[in-house]
């Protein structure tokens, strides 16, 4: 369920980005699947990935120093 606040909000945005009112209830549809869509896709970053994100990021660094030298 979607309180009545987040509701609300959810169709101003929808009217600011499509220019289009729309009902409770069809606001209510797609903020549900906006949300399930996210609770598919989204998952927390593992501290142990954070780890390798930087150790990528360094050797990419080093590689674009070394490329443009």
């Amino acid at each position: 369920m979607i309180s009545e606040t987040a509701l609300q909000e959810f169709k101003k945005i929808w009217l600011e980005e499509f220019g289009e009112e729309i009902s409770d209830d069809k606001a209510t549809e797609l903020g549900i699947n906006l949300l399930t869509l996210f609770d598919h896709i989204y998952r927390p970053v593992k501290k142990s990935w954070l780890g390798d994100v930087s150790e990528n990021q360094k050797q990419t660094k080093d590689y674009e120093t070394r490329k443009n030298n």
